[in-house]
């Protein structure tokens, strides 16, 4: 249960601490008087969007702080950082007029997502917007399945449609990968077989450069180097052989002069390498030979690597690349075949695995719509709508297609009600007026209490537009939820106020030139006064008087 709220510096609330008890907890007060200010602060505990208009006027940062006494899932606690074993959890959110803010929970750091999903396993708040989704026929299904625990066979539900749509997904990527790939097919086949016959070789083109000069200029290389090889050795007169004369000489004269052995070896050397030379000259000579046919293949092959390079947009040297990944894309459209295939197959086994989890659902729903039906029948009828009906209409959809099923199966569920007897029903959303509807809120609450986990109920203004026995009929419904769950209840009836276990009056006040709104509990002779003024503002004795037979009642 919700056990303490410590609300500092929101709106006209400057300092506030509200200690709450187990059973049902009421406040009440004047129009304007602060109550909304409660709610808000109650909401921003379960992570409600914090807005800088919270902030007093003359403050720069909100604070709220909630604490619970409640052990939570080992699970849950586990996600949100929180030691399993406390049993009090403390909720502190503070919220700056710049409109940043910092929460904590039990000391740690939190964000607003933990907060509602704290929030989903500790407090449900009901109010004018619960109104707002009961009036739209989409969340009737919700209610349906709350009230016949549906929830394993949602979840299953869930799952085989997220699944579904995964696969769906899946194909349709497959398949707008096939479609464009099979718009290329005609031309990657042109470029597979254009390349392929080209015989592409890497590093080609600069060989074949080297090749051209070559034969271009093959005549002066074949005259330079034969010149050269009689120079150097062919000729009698070569200078090969003068060496050799001049090194033997210098041999010859070195045992006279021992510093001729030097130059004498050097001139060696110099014979020796020229001798090299014009070997190496001779070789090319007789290699250099006019080719005009093979100039011309060089010359076509060079033609058309330049053709191609220009063509593909690209050095001839990446070519080979460009050619493996055409017939990577080639491979591709044959395996994106055979994935089309699995992926249709798939689909087809999701599609059968949600309609079996849908039919499922279908059957449970036929027979909770019923017995729901039947129990908002009796439940009316405690709250004052003793003549009228309600229904659960239902349609099923054939679950031949995809788009046949929803995360939440294959049923669309409305409520219809007939508010007095023999008048035919209608659909909820056009005939119940706020007062009905806040009982039809209340039923069905009180018939899914036990189907809902959070321990901790917020009932915002529950008794609009009712009064007289109907506002009894209230009281006592709220008063059998409260045994069983914590609830808070913001109320203008002296029904409901009398039935409480806790009682706290809202009031507004002028302190130092400001408007202040200050929440207190009350004891027995104060709730006489509250319930007497709530009776109408009567402070006689007869109010007084009616107002402790209330209090009678209510024990």
């Amino acid at each position: 249960m919700l056990r303490e709220l410590r609300i500092a510096n929101v709106a006209i609330i400057d300092d506030l601490t509200i200690r709450f008890g187990a059973g049902l907890n009421v406040i009440t007060g004047e129009t304007g008087a602060g109550k909304s200010i409660l709610l808000r602060a109650l909401a921003l505990l379960c992570g409600g969007r914090a807005t800088p208009d919270l902030v007093r006027g003359d403050t720069d940062t909100a604070t709220i702080e909630g604490i619970f006494d409640v052990t939570l899932d080992d699970a849950l606690a586990d996600d949100l950082g929180i030691d399993a074993g406390d049993d009090e959890l403390i909720v502190r959110r503070r919220v700056a007029r710049t409109g940043k803010g910092r929460i904590h929970v039990n000391g740690g750091a939190a964000t607003a997502s933990m907060l509602r999903r704290l929030s989903e396993n500790l407090v449900h708040i009901y109010g004018q917007h619960e109104q707002a989704l009961l009036l739209r026929p989409a969340n009737h299904l919700d209610y349906l399945d709350q009230f016949g625990g549906l929830g394993d066979e949602r979840a299953a539900m869930a799952a085989a449609y997220a699944d579904l749509r995964k696969a769906q997904r899946r194909l349709g990527e497959v398949e707008e990968r096939a479609r464009s790939l099979g718009e290329r097919r005609e031309l990657l086949e042109f470029q597979r077989n254009e390349l392929a016959a080209a015989a592409l070789v890497e590093g080609e083109e600069a060989e074949l450069r080297s090749d051209r000069e070559r034969l271009r200029h093959a005549g002066r290389i074949h005259e330079v180097c034969s010149a050269g090889d009689n120079l150097l050795y062919a000729a009698n007169d070569a200078m090969v052989t003068r060496l050799a004369r001049l090194a033997a000489d210098l041999e010859g004269l070195s045992s006279a002069v021992a510093a001729l052995s030097s130059p004498a070896e050097l001139v060696e050397q110099a014979r020796l390498l020229l001798e090299e030379a014009a070997l190496q000259l001779r070789q090319i000579a007789g290699d250099a030979r006019d080719d005009p046919s093979r100039l011309d293949e060089v010359e076509d092959r060079l033609a058309l690597l330049n053709r191609l390079a220009k063509k593909y947009a690209a050095p001839s040297g990446e070519l080979p690349a460009i050619l493996a990944e055409v017939e990577r894309e080639l491979e591709d459209l044959e395996s994106n075949a055979r994935d089309r295939g699995q992926a249709r197959e798939a689909l087809e086994e999701s599609l059968r695995s949600a309609v079996v989890c849908a039919t499922t659902l279908s059957k449970r729903r036929k027979k909770v719509g019923a017995n729901l039906a039947k129990a908002m029948r009796a439940e009316l009828a405690s709250l004052g709508m003793e003549g009228g009906a309600f229904e659960v209409a239902r349609e099923t959809s054939a679950m031949a297609e995809i788009d046949d099923l929803t995360a939440s199966g294959a049923d669309r569920v409305e409520f219809f009600l007939s508010a007095n007897r023999g008048e035919a029903p209608q659909a909820l959303s056009r005939v119940a007026s706020g007062g009905e509807l806040s009982r039809i809120l209340l039923a069905l609450k009180s018939l899914t209490a036990g189907s809902v986990e959070t321990p901790i109920l917020i009932f915002d203004e529950v008794d609009a537009g009712i009064g007289g026995n109907v506002a009894d009929a209230v009281a006592r419904k709220l008063r059998l939820l409260a045994e069983t769950h914590q609830v808070l209840c913001i109320t203008h009836l002296p029904q409901i106020a009398a039935r409480a276990d806790h009682h706290f009056a809202v009031e507004k006040s002028e302190r130092g030139g400001r408007t202040v709104s200050e929440t207190r509990p009350l004891g027995d002779e104060e709730r006489v006064a509250e319930l007497s003024r709530m009776l109408g503002g009567s402070s006689s004795d007869e109010a007084a008087r009616y107002a402790r037979e209330l209090l009678a009642m209510g024990r």
